[in-house]
């Protein structure tokens, strides 16, 4: 069943029923003032930090489902009705309905009895607030007395504090009117306020929730609209609301727009000076056309032009959209993460800048130098940290011997090594940044040395990386007091790290850091090789009595899938080896649906296994498809040429390509989701927990720098395709260091990958050089 349909031509996916089977939601704004808006404005807004700024409350986990949210009610005075243009939460049938989701924004229409409303929804020019522009329309010839009442429900800042301190939250909060403008803030605070707005006369407002409700009812039938009018209500306790009411009579044919603006202010007396300049529906106008022209150019810095339309659609648009979001919240903020204990992972957060590295590469800069100051001076990491107050952590996992999680520290040198290769900023390596003491500093280059060293002295008795809390896999805790169980998959992934380390310092002329970590390199992959590989494939940990984890001598979770992949991403495995363990991902781990996490799933809970086996049979690391890992496999099969097996993969887990089955899905088809029931699973195929996962990044880097072989190189740019081979070839331009290359690559011979030659302004050269800025060059790569 098809709920919308993705608008190639506007870059906006549309939804023309409103009951989707979860919320379909969009982002609002890029990392300070931000917020979730769903089909039927459903969704809350914070800022800086939806923990400790969150403005508006949401429901997690409610019935009814997605609620509160940003609601305009639209009411006949005649005759009493109300209703809303995107259908909740009156839930009144409309006579038409369309959600559009575009690139920071989004509109929700509605039509009832020859009355349209059309209201946008984004935040403009980074600013600490969100407009709210709203369209009315009378489609009759005859004259409509209607009302109009804007909604919004405060939320006291710390969102913790408002679940769980009610009592203190709701005799310290109050409610203000002046001038247009309703404040709120808590007694005690002089300076802060959240606010709602408009430049509109208003005929009646409310700050306070029960006056606006009523006793008894919900969202659905507010007491203030069903008897036409707000009582002026002030919150001086209880639980606030933004809320106004205005009159709109409209002629025949007549329409009239209106502007709301929601936000928060770090000063409350200068809220009417920040906020004027938005308030007239031409200048919210021009400010949407400049966030347009703002994501224009973000995702202009890539274009393709593949055989695949679907491919086209997510590496120009969506996935790209989604990389900027979970860039901006990390795992922090969803309708699944609700912004309040979790904080953004320094995992996380390391690996997004992987997907945005090609369009702000200054940006990922900034965060990557926030992520080494949550560093420890032995080199290890916290697992989390709070933007707004910079505070970190290592999360809520249950603490044994160990207080680190084993590979957060190690992706820092990826990151940083992709930020020197786009940029040529050899610079930054010798840039000093402090360590979480706030007091010791060390230059990008030691903190990385540091980051290695901290897992070459943390090893247990096979010689390999002790496991911590855990490794990537958060579910998969071993460690049950004695401390020695070890990370088959944080093993590989240093030696990653240390492969890169290598290939930097050997380029920067570092003869003795590059002697240094080959001999840390080739110690790991021999101890990795001698106590790891089961014959088919690699086993994926040791518990702590020393007994293997995805080994062929285990009843469940025989084989798992990250062991295998970094196994090739590691340069770990020879090419035997390589070859075997990836046929065995396809043998036991492929589906229709994506490849699982691991297989058998484990069936009952073992406490030697930790949080794993507290999932059923097929769902998340027990047996799941957990996305996320799924592009490291297909870089894996690129690495070994299979070109077609990774499109396969590529394909199989698109989410444009679930558009039809979205009754099944579940989830929104234009962002990728974290985890996919798999196979072992009664509901085989279900989605959950999307926008904010490490999905978005890797996918982009499989797509972009993998199958269409288009990478930066620290003096060069690099074209080196494996793709299907079917393909005769494919479009493209980037964006690198200030110059334009228009690609194109031609495979006359239908091979998946293999350069033959490379022309640059029709002269034959051995690599593709780095151009003077401001520049246009056209690059032919010619496969073999």
């Amino acid at each position: 069943m098809r709920y919308g349909y993705f608008d190639r031509k506007n870059k906006e996916y549309v939804i023309t029923r409103p009951d989707t089977p979860t919320p379909w939601i969009n982002y609002i704004g890029s990392g300070a003032y931000g917020g979730i808006v769903s089909n039927t404005g459903g969704g809350y807004s914070f800022h800086k930090d939806p923990q400790n700024r969150r403005v508006t409350r949401y429901r997690y986990n409610n019935i009814p489902m997605d609620r509160p949210g940003r609601y305009i009610y639209i009411r006949d005075k005649e005759t009493g009705e109300y209703w809303n243009p995107g259908y909740q939460p009156v839930q009144r049938k409309l006579d038409s309905y369309s959600c559009r989701h575009g690139m920071g924004y989004t509109v929700l229409a509605g039509e009832y009895r020859g009355v349209v409303g059309e209201v946008t929804y984004f935040v403009p020019d980074n600013k600490d607030f969100e407009i709210w522009h709203l369209k009315v329309s009378n489609t009759r010839a005859v004259a409509q007395k209607l009302q109009v009442f804007a909604y919004a429900e405060f939320c006291f800042w710390q969102a913790i504090m408002d679940q769980q301190n009610v009592d203190w939250v709701q005799q310290i909060n109050q409610g203000r009117f002046e001038d247009g403008i309703i404040t709120y803030y808590p007694h005690y605070i002089s300076d802060n306020a959240a606010f709602f707005a408009t430049a509109e006369e208003v005929g009646s407002y409310d700050t306070n929730l029960e006056a606006f409700m009523g006793k008894y009812r919900s969202e659905g039938n507010p007491l203030a609209v069903e008897q036409g009018g707000c009582s002026n209500s002030i919150s001086y306790r209880m639980n606030g609301v933004g809320a106004f009411c205005m009159d709109v009579d409209l002629g025949a044919r007549e329409e009239k727009e209106i502007v709301f603006i929601l936000g928060f202010a770090e000063d409350r007396k200068n809220i009417k000076a920040d906020i004027g300049a938005y308030l007239t529906p031409e200048n919210s106008k021009a400010a949407l056309d400049r966030l347009k022209a703002y994501w224009k150019n973000y995702t202009g810095k890539l274009s393709v032009e593949t055989p695949d339309e679907d491919m086209n659609l997510f590496v120009n648009i969506w996935n790209q959209y989604q990389c900027k979001t979970t860039f901006n919240w990390s795992r922090f903020v969803s309708l699944y993460q609700l912004g309040l204990g979790r904080g953004m992972g320094i995992r996380d957060s390391a690996q997004d800048t992987l997907g945005v590295m090609h369009a702000i590469p200054g940006e990922a800069k900034e965060l990557i130098t926030k992520l080494l100051q949550c560093q420890y001076t032995d080199g290890r990491a916290y697992h989390l940290f709070f933007p707004l107050t910079g505070e970190g952590g290592q999360g809520d996992a249950p603490v044994k011997l160990f207080d680190w999680y084993s590979d957060d520290h190690l992706w820092l040198i990826l990151a940083v090594n992709a930020y020197v290769k786009e940029t040529g900023d050899f610079g930054f390596l010798n840039q000093s940044v402090l360590y979480n003491d706030k007091t010791t500093s060390a230059t990008v280059l030691e903190h990385l040395d540091m980051a290695l060293n901290f897992t070459n002295n943390n090893r247990g008795p096979n010689n390999i990386a002790l496991a911590g809390r855990a490794d990537w896999n958060d579910t998969l805790n071993l460690d049950t007091g004695k401390g020695i169980a070890e990370s088959v998959f944080t093993s590989m992934l240093y030696c990653r790290a240390a492969a890169e380390l290598i290939e930097l310092c050997g380029y920067l002329g570092k003869q003795e850091l590059c002697e240094k970590y080959q001999g840390m390199f080739d110690e790991m992959r021999n101890a990795i090789n001698e106590s790891s590989w089961d014959g088919e494939w690699y086993k994926r940990a040791f518990d702590d009595c020393g007994q293997p984890i995805g080994s062929r001598e285990n009843k469940f979770g025989k084989i798992f899938i990250n062991s295998q992949s970094w196994a090739v991403l590691g340069r770990v495995a020879d090419a035997e080896k390589a070859s075997k363990c990836m046929e065995s991902v396809g043998r036991y781990l492929n589906s229709k649906f994506g490849i699982v996490a691991m297989y058998p799933s484990y069936t009952e809970y073992d406490d030697t296994k930790g949080g794993v086996t507290t999932y059923p049979p097929g769902a998340k690391e027990n047996g799941g498809i957990f996305l996320h890992t799924n592009p490291w496999v297909m870089i894996a099969e690129i690495i070994l040429g299979h070109g077609d097996r990774a499109f396969e993969y590529y394909s199989q887990i698109l989410p444009g390509k679930r558009n039809d089955d979205a009754e099944l899905y579940e989830v929104e088809p234009y962002v990728y989701c974290q985890n996919i029931l798999g196979k072992e699973h009664p509901q085989f195929g279900v989605g959950r927990n999307s926008w904010l996962s490490g999905t978005a990044a890797w996918n982009m880097v499989a797509a972009s720098q993998y199958i269409l072989g288009i990478r930066a190189g620290y003096d060069r740019l690099v074209v080196d395709p494996c793709i299907p081979s079917k393909w005769q070839g494919f479009k493209a331009t980037r964006k690198f260091r200030g110059v334009i290359y228009n690609i194109e690559v031609q495979n006359p011979n239908r091979v998946s990958c293999g350069v033959s030659k490379i022309i640059v302004d029709g002269a034959e050269v051995e690599k593709i050089p780095v151009f003077k800025a401001g520049t246009a060059h056209h690059v032919v790569v010619v496969m073999k």
